[in-house]
């Protein structure tokens, strides 16, 4: 769509103007605007209209600390109790809720063509997040957790075989929850020996290792991760010369392969805490995973 359509359109936001009215302003017949919007930007003008006040509104409501009534005021409804109902409908909470949920995101259908585009976005929102340094961090986070989790069990407790006799697929005969805890501190450990040649315990087995392990594998592995993102050499290939026999991989596949294995470590550790009597599984789902302060 031509730029003139949507900035007649995003002009309107704060005026009742109707839609023949925004017509006559593009220069197009009432009908033969309706149409262009409609197929350009996958709504009706009004439509549309409504749903970049209910954005803004969404967007101040997070971002804000304006009064609930001038919001509403604001997005062209007459009554805080109209607006209330319409944002609901809209959102699934009530505008209260979602202050108080406070997501990053404000946008309804995100894949619409057209959003309410506040002029600078809080630099804390959402559109900076990478994906893959928040699995990373999850999985430090969530490793963190079962650590301390486990700091008051006994020493037989820590070393008894799981009740499961393969809890990994790639290992062979029983394996215990302290060995559990270390290799999920210790994670990135073969890699950095691999890449960087810095070479460090892949095992730790007291709890004061596993927290030192956990903290300098994040950082070695997430400055990893940056470098490969910085120079986009994902593809690019190394010899794994800790391998025996050596082995040749691309930096992408590593990463993936942590990423991957990461979670699998984190269920089947999950698993054998709940054998112990320790419920923590919703620390599993990186959806849940909020930033330490």
């Amino acid at each position: 769509m031509e730029t003139t359509h949507s900035t007649e359109l995003l002009g309107s936001i704060d005026e009742a103007a109707s839609s023949s009215e925004l017509s006559k302003r593009a220069a197009y017949s009432s009908a033969q605007f309706y149409r262009l919007i409609r197929r350009s930007l996958g709504g009706s003008p009004m439509a549309l209209r409504r749903r970049l006040l209910l954005e803004r509104a969404a967007h101040e409501l997070t971002r804000s600390q304006t009064a609930i009534h001038e919001i509403a005021w604001r997005a062209s409804f007459r009554s805080a109790e109209g607006f209330t109902r319409a944002f609901k409908r809209a959102y699934g909470l009530s505008p209260k809720q979602y202050r108080r949920a406070a997501p990053s995101d404000f946008r309804l259908q995100p894949g619409a063509r057209l959003h309410y585009a506040p002029s600078r976005l809080d630099s804390a929102g959402g559109s900076k997040m990478n994906a893959l340094e928040r699995l990373i961090e999850h999985h430090c986070q969530t490793t963190s957790q079962c650590i301390e989790l486990c700091s008051n069990l006994s020493e037989s407790d820590l070393d008894r075989p799981s009740g499961d006799p393969r809890p990994y697929y790639w290992h062979e005969g029983p394996v215990s929850l302290r060995a559990m805890l270390g290799k999920a501190s210790a994670f990135a450990a073969p890699w950095m020996e691999a890449i960087n040649g810095v070479k460090t315990d892949y095992a730790p087995s007291t709890f004061a290792d596993m927290r030192e392990s956990l903290a300098r594998n994040r950082l070695a592995f997430l400055e990893i991760l940056r470098t490969v993102e910085r120079d986009q050499s994902w593809d690019l290939t190394f010899v794994d010369a800790v391998c025996e026999p050596p082995e040749v991989f691309s930096f992408g596949g590593v990463i993936a392969h942590v990423v991957s294995f990461n979670a699998y470590r984190r269920i089947a550790l999950l698993r054998e805490l709940s054998a112990h009597g320790i419920e923590a599984f919703e620390a599993a789902d990186p959806m849940l995973y909020r930033p330490e302060a």
